[in-house]
């Protein structure tokens, strides 16, 4: 069993994107949506699977993968696959288009989860059940709500009744707000790779 499971929710077909590729593929600072995700779990999590849609192809082993809930399409159905895939003692969820999310971010979440069923930051007040925390109650509760017809992820995980974590105790934690920038048009893009920028220069003084 996983002590802390990461499941990298990555299903985006990248149409917003006007990408010939799936969102996982989009480059960001020169790596992939799917490398940074993967990198930020690996540091948070001891075994990371891949949810996404069966026919979609990325290059993840087939052991690493969990194909999302047949003939349901959306994150829900990705979140409900990956939280299947592995007993585990805790879970961190993460979308693949989070690109400057940092792995102690991840790690300050799982700390929280105490005897809630999920951990889940609101920045701005919007809830984001892809960049979360999960306890194993939460891996059936889900998957009853995506059989009985409920495909939206937000209402799916907030019947949950989570912690929410506001943007003030969010803006205390290494990465802050700006950790969840969600990367789904080309303008995405261009604010990730200058946040990545000023991170590498800072570094670089550090």
């Amino acid at each position: 069993m996983a002590g802390t499971l990461g499941v990298l929710v990555a299903g985006g077909r990248g149409a917003r994107l006007g990408l010939r590729l799936p969102k996982a593929l989009a480059r960001v600072g020169g790596r992939t949506l799917l490398e940074r995700a993967l990198e930020t779990l690996g540091g948070a999590c001891d075994e990371i699977v891949v949810a996404a849609p069966a026919g979609l192809r990325l290059p993840v082993p087939p052991g690493a993968r969990a194909d999302d809930v047949a003939g349901i399409e959306g994150p829900l159905s990705g979140l409900v696959a990956g939280l299947a895939a592995r007993p585990f003692a805790r879970a961190l969820v993460l979308g693949v288009d989070f690109p400057l999310m940092p792995a102690a971010l991840l790690r300050s979440l799982a700390d929280r989860l105490g005897d809630r069923a999920a951990v889940v930051p609101a920045p701005g007040g919007i809830p984001q059940p892809l960049a979360a925390a999960y306890a194993p109650r939460a891996a059936a509760a889900l998957a009853e709500r995506l059989a009985a017809g409920e495909r939206a992820v937000t209402v799916a995980v907030l019947a949950l009744d989570p912690l929410l974590l506001g943007e003030a105790e969010l803006a205390r934690l290494e990465g802050g707000v700006e950790s969840f920038l969600n990367f789904n048009t080309p303008g995405d893009g261009t604010r990730a790779e200058s946040r990545l920028a000023v991170r590498a220069r800072t570094w670089d003084a550090a």
